[in-house]
């Protein structure tokens, strides 16, 4: 008989990779802790060079070393993230490798966003009082801050000019400080609503004299001459304050785009590092486990 011989075919089937989510939890988790860790050495080192009688030199330096600790840090805390996700996942495999990384960046990328939604910004406004109590501190032991004016500050001091002079005008008109009624009584000075006077005030700063004029007019009982002798006294101020107004915005515009570009440029260097490290962790997986063998591109059971 003649011999037939079958021919078998194996059938092997073939699987495609898959992501290893405790494995970039766990990555995650390393690189928060690293960024805390980093974090907290950065703001040790702010204290440590924070003087109190020179602020605004204090606070230029602490502002570009922040900068650059910032991207430091999630580059460094994205690297390591992404080089102990793929050791945990414990694959020798690049690509995945890059895959864990810029997954485990990502992940960071969410949860800080969900942190800076639920209010953590309010660290910045704890620095920003920090820094008032020391332009206080620097006011009480005489010392210069620069004689610049915030938005806000020049608006108030030109508002309180403003109720100053009606008050004097008011007193100026009657003779004394208290104008008389026709019963012959003093009355109380004449006195301006402090809405009125942050309206009058603002039309001041937007250079428009008339609106000012015609709010005074209809609020106070000031001749015609009195207020137009008021608001000719603030045109000087007025100017000053307008011009500080323009300065504090050009200012906190300028670094805000500072800011932007300062995260720009953390999330970008750190998604590049997340990257590397994923292929660095994966391609030195046998160094990690080194008493075990693993199959090239096969994730362990």
């Amino acid at each position: 008989m003649a011999q037939v011989e079958i021919e078998r075919t194996e059938i092997v089937e073939l699987s495609q990779p898959s992501m290893n989510w405790g494995a970039i939890i766990a990555g995650w988790l390393v690189a928060v802790g690293v960024a805390f860790l980093m974090y907290v050495g950065g703001l040790a080192m702010g204290f440590s060079a924070f003087d109190p009688y020179d602020a605004e030199a204090t606070a230029k330096g602490i502002g570009i070393g922040t900068a650059l600790w910032v991207i430091v840090t999630w580059i460094v805390a994205l690297l390591l993230g992404g080089m102990f996700a793929s050791w945990f996942d414990s694959r020798d495999d690049r690509n995945m490798g890059v895959m864990h990384g810029i997954t485990v960046w990502g992940l960071s990328i969410a949860a800080s966003g969900l942190l800076l939604a639920l209010g953590m910004g309010g660290a910045i406004g704890s620095g920003a009082s920090m820094m008032g109590g020391a332009r206080l501190g620097a006011h009480a032991h005489g010392m210069p801050h620069g004689g610049q004016h915030t938005g806000a500050d020049a608006r108030v001091a030109l508002q309180a000019k403003l109720m100053q002079r009606v008050r004097q005008a008011g007193g100026a008109a009657s003779g004394s400080i208290y104008a008389p009624t026709t019963g012959g009584m003093a009355t109380a000075p004449v006195r301006l609503d402090p809405r009125t006077a942050s309206t009058a005030t603002m039309a001041l700063i937007a250079d428009q004299p008339d609106t000012a004029k015609a709010l005074l007019a209809a609020n106070t009982n000031l001749s015609p001459a009195d207020i137009d002798s008021t608001v000719q006294g603030l045109s000087a101020p007025a100017a000053r304050a307008r011009s500080d107004i323009k300065a504090a915005a050009d200012s906190a515009a300028h670094y805000m785009a500072m800011a932007m570009w300062v995260l720009f440029a953390s999330l970008l260097l750190s998604l590049i590092a997340a990257a590397i490290g994923g292929s660095l962790g994966a391609g030195h997986v046998h160094r990690v486990y080194h008493d075990r063998r693993y199959a090239r591109g096969v994730p362990s059971r």
